[in-house]
């Protein structure tokens, strides 16, 4: 009976561990969106890669104008559609550099975002879930 309940506590320790490794933090995070945004003033062309980039399981970038209108986001729909009404977004149009926590379909998201130039923010959004640690500096 012990030899199988310690086999079952090393099989559920080693899992525990695995998914504190796994999970995403609020360093790296920022680190990839700082430099995304780099590439893309460098070279605006970059932002076709976005297609290919996510953070974690769900994470995506797109590029919010100054009017409040998409940019670029994987969901092409939504390329040139105004969101300005979006508290939200009236939030990351105001200060430009960023993460701040908001409710979307029932889940917990942070939206991570940086300013490109004076005319667009690339954004981050991942869910919460996929935090292994909480987020210190997010509204």
């Amino acid at each position: 009976m012990k030899k199988k309940c310690l086999a079952a506590l090393s099989v559920l320790s080693l899992s525990i561990l695995y998914c504190a490794t796994t999970g995403i933090d609020e360093y790296s995070v920022q680190k990839k969106l700082n430099s995304r945004a780099e590439s893309i003033k460098k070279n605006r062309n970059s932002v076709y890669e976005l297609d290919n980039k996510t953070i974690g399981k769900n994470g995506y970038y797109y590029i919010l104008r100054n009017s409040g209108r998409v940019s670029y986001h994987p969901k092409k729909a939504l390329i040139d559609v105004d969101f300005s009404t979006f508290s939200f977004v009236k939030e990351i149009l105001l200060k430009r550099n960023g993460c701040i926590m908001m409710q979307a379909e029932g889940v917990s998201r942070y939206i991570f975002y940086r300013e490109i130039d004076e005319n667009e923010i690339l954004c981050l959004t991942i869910d919460k879930s996929e935090f292994k640690e909480a987020v210190i500096n997010c509204n």
